[in-house]
């Protein structure tokens, strides 16, 4: 078939030495290989790798069990032809494909912008009408007692489609993903845990001196899980694969966290008839999810019933996007014609994965920069960024994100190993964990949430709190960058099950960590020196 393949195509091109070993390996296994090289549009490409195949009748390549990686050996030769034009294709011509720039950080650096903008118009000429846009501006029907400005509506209902979302990948996390395996998740939740207690002290402590505000304990408890991910894939070449799985699982943890503890804690003006109502609403959500309902118009319909039930009875209306969430039924494929992809190869697609898939960009291009851009307007002068160390509300913040958090992770992990109760990932050790605990003190998104539900009616000390957060946000995304960066570059060695990999591919290799080996079809083995 290879034979046949490059019998059209010229002796140059045949011979092009091209691939980079992640798609090498790809090749060798006769694998349809996604090709774009030098910023080429998302072209499939068919690889024909004629080395690889063995001719007729030729004796089959013997099987190991094991293939252990050389690092003084060079990387093989890879003779592959891939049918696309190699010339670059400019960068007005190529497609978007709003995942792919997700997975490079657009949600970020989009939230950091409208984080930027909200900060500049809020201490421009333009501030009064800027300020006032958000909190004068009514719409919604009066009748029912949604007349809310546009502050409101963005956290009490864009939001609850962002809490839908986090829902979402929580139950996807709970029955397939990290959290599926009790084991395996028992150390990242211990971390999580000692991540909310540990700051949550360190800002009573502070706060419990003269002008104190205690009510603010929630503040430093949270972790962003975009920003946290966002700055861990910066420097993931030097970091085993087990620290992001710890860092997802313990985020996702500390916002479940993060969101029990909004609705237990922060409801106000309680109205027994309208939380009678949403516990029925519940108990008809979870029966659908028993049943496999799929039908997303009914689950949507009693999504607002229920968010309107909590909004009236004085729990967080966003709540309602978790529960919602929750009862999704997991086990149900997902529609024909869906672009979402399985968690894990070999698994099918479910109706979870295509609500992911849909609703994630919604969440990240739109609704978080919406709400960094209705929440981070506050003055930025001297004297307000003095009161960050000065008051007690922005050291209990500071010293709570920046100390509290990875004294906490690092320092419960570190007794429930020592007692036997946990232990490490294969290939992390205590330096990743602590590293952990610094990207963990980038609070951010959820902490600017939970400011909203924790310091109504007290602007100055909102402000100081929301200065705080976003520099002891930067402290920590910069102070875990540059731990990160200080790990070696990592090598791996490929561990092949006999009758998980294919002949071909057992053939010595080096390959660098940026090239994904985690990705090929054996399962990586990280060294820990």
């Amino acid at each position: 078939m290879a034979a046949m393949m490059l019998s059209g195509l010229s002796a140059t091109a045949a011979t092009r030495t091209a691939l980079p070993r992640r798609a090498a390996l790809r090749a060798r296994a006769g694998q349809s290989v996604q090709m774009k090289p030098m910023g080429a549009s998302k072209r499939s490409a068919r690889l024909a790798v004629a080395s690889a195949v063995p001719a007729p009748g030729a004796a089959p390549v013997r099987r190991a069990r094991s293939v252990a990686v050389a690092s003084s050996s060079p990387a093989p030769s890879v003779k592959a032809v891939d049918f696309m034009d190699p010339t670059p294709t400019p960068w007005y011509k190529r497609d978007f494909d709003v995942h792919i720039a997700l997975d490079k950080g657009l949600g970020s650096v989009l939230l950091l912008a409208a984080t930027a903008v909200s900060l500049v118009l809020a201490n421009s000429a333009h501030a009064g009408g800027f300020i006032g846009f958000w909190e004068h501006f009514h719409i919604g029907p009066a009748s029912l007692g949604l007349h809310l400005n546009a502050h409101e509506w963005v956290n009490e209902g864009l939001m609850a489609l962002f809490f839908f979302n986090v829902g979402l990948e929580i139950k996807r996390e709970f029955v397939y993903g990290s959290l599926s395996n009790f084991r395996a998740a028992l150390l990242p939740c211990v971390g999580a845990l000692g991540g909310m207690i540990a700051p949550m002290g360190v800002y009573l402590a502070l706060n419990s001196l003269p002008g104190g505000i205690a009510a603010g304990w929630a503040i430093p408890m949270a972790t962003d899980i975009a920003f946290a991910m966002g700055v861990y894939n910066f420097f993931k070449n030097r970091m085993p694969p087990a620290v992001a799985t710890f860092l997802l699982t313990l985020a996702t943890v500390d916002d479940l966290g993060a969101i029990a503890v909004i609705a237990v804690c922060f409801a106000k003006g309680i109205v027994p008839m309208y939380l009678a109502g949403a516990a029925a609403i519940c108990g008809a959500l979870f029966i659908m999810c028993k049943k496999e309902v799929k039908n997303m118009a009914v689950h949507g319909a009693m999504g607002l019933l229920l968010w309107f039930a909590l909004l009236k009875g004085g729990i967080n209306a966003d709540i309602a996007g978790v529960i919602s969430a929750l009862a999704i039924p997991a086990g149900v494929s997902a529609p024909e014609g869906s672009h979402a992809h399985a968690m894990e190869s070999g698994m099918k697609v479910t109706l979870l994965d295509d609500l992911i898939h849909t609703l994630h960009p919604i969440s990240s291009v739109l609704i978080m920069p919406l709400f960094a851009l209705a929440n981070c307007a506050v003055p930025v002068n001297a004297e307000a960024m003095g009161g960050i160390m000065t008051t007690p509300v922005g050291t209990g913040i500071m010293f709570g994100l920046l100390l509290g958090k990875p004294i906490g992770i690092a320092g419960l992990c570190w007794l429930s190993t020592k007692v036997g109760m946990c232990s490490f990932p294969a290939g992390m050790n205590f330096k990743h964990l602590v590293t952990v605990g610094m990207l963990a003190g980038i609070g951010f998104t959820m902490s600017l949430f939970l400011i909203e539900q924790a310091l109504v009616g007290m602007p100055v000390a909102s402000a100081t709190a929301k200065l705080a957060i976003l520099c002891s946000s930067g402290i920590a995304a910069t102070v875990g960058g540059v731990a990160m960066s200080r790990f070696p570059v990592q090598n791996c060695e490929i561990v092949c099950d006999e009758d998980a990999c294919r002949p071909e591919l057992l053939e010595e290799q080096v390959f660098k960590a940026e090239n994904d080996c985690d990705e090929v079809a054996c399962e990586p083995k990280w060294k820990t020196d």
